[in-house]
């Protein structure tokens, strides 16, 4: 049974409730979050349900401190190791839309941002691989239809991970860096949920980030992060992208499973299957 948020504020927190003035979802893709505000204050609330995946609540609380440091984000009120659950201060702002992702602007000021978060260290490396391994096996458990095409998927993939291990462009990733992640105020963007934020090659944030551009934005985004642009770090985000799609694919088809949401995980997860049988389509 889901934990209600007024039972934790009022337990886990010490929280009286007579001085709880609002409460309200906040959307929440593998969680559930609510906009709160308690003796005037506004606060951001994370009820962790029941994951199939391990996530390194330590690893997440170490990350979050380190990135508000660097103004990525804003330093919890309270966080609960063994299960995630979280209060911190409610960032004012709005997710980015899609006709923000094609802006120059916006452009430079991701860049600018992941380059802070990149610079940073932690002790564990993000098994990108491993998950989305881990993933597959977890649909076959509990008997979610995989597409008939997965072994040709995973042979791409197969081929793709010994190619991008030759040449890592190692940083402290966020690996979850979808627009639901990113807050837009003024000209400051946060990132949030740092739930897999580990050591990794950058280019998976930066393909996660190019995912809705076009073409020449996505070229934009290179040379905005690095200074310059080469048509090997071009091939080098496309064959990213490709693993982007099938990371989020197979997390759709998990959430297919006991998803309350009217979005159709599978249905989704589907679309992206097929997208990736068209390995060519992916670098268009």
């Amino acid at each position: 049974m889901n934990l209600s948020p007024k039972d934790f504020l009022k337990h886990n927190l010490n929280w009286d409730l007579s001085a709880l003035q609002f409460i309200e979802k906040a959307g929440g893709l593998s969680s559930d979050n609510y906009k709160i505000i308690y003796n005037n204050k506004i606060y951001f609330l994370r009820l962790c349900p029941h994951t199939y995946l391990h996530t390194n609540r330590g690893l997440e609380l170490m990350v979050i401190d380190k990135a508000s440091t660097l103004g990525l984000c804003d330093k919890p009120c309270y966080y609960e190791v063994k299960t995630g659950h979280m209060v911190s201060p409610w960032i004012n702002g709005n997710m980015p839309s899609e006709e923000d992702f094609q802006t120059l602007e916006f452009i430079d000021l991701v860049t600018e941002r992941l380059k802070k978060l990149h610079t940073l260290t932690c002790d564990e490396e993000f098994q990108l691989y491993d998950h989305i391994q881990s993933r597959i096996k977890l649909c076959m458990d509990y008997k979610i239809q995989l597409p008939d095409s997965i072994n040709t998927i995973l042979n791409t993939l197969e081929k793709l991970e010994i190619k991008l291990n030759k040449n890592k462009h190692l940083g402290l990733c966020h690996n979850d860096l979808n627009a639901s992640n990113m807050i837009l105020h003024n000209n400051n963007l946060y990132f949030v949920d740092y739930e897999y934020a580990a050591m990794g090659d950058v280019f998976f944030d930066l393909a996660t980030v190019g995912w809705f551009m076009n073409t020449a934005c996505r070229k934009y985004l290179l040379k905005s992060y690095f200074g310059h642009y080469t048509d090997a770090y071009y091939e080098k985000l496309l064959d990213y992208l490709y693993i982007v799609k099938l990371y989020n694919a197979t997390w759709s088809l998990l959430k297919s499973k006991d998803s309350t949401s009217e979005y159709d995980y599978f249905k989704g997860a589907n679309m992206i299957f097929e997208d990736l049988l068209n390995f060519e389509s992916i670098r268009k």
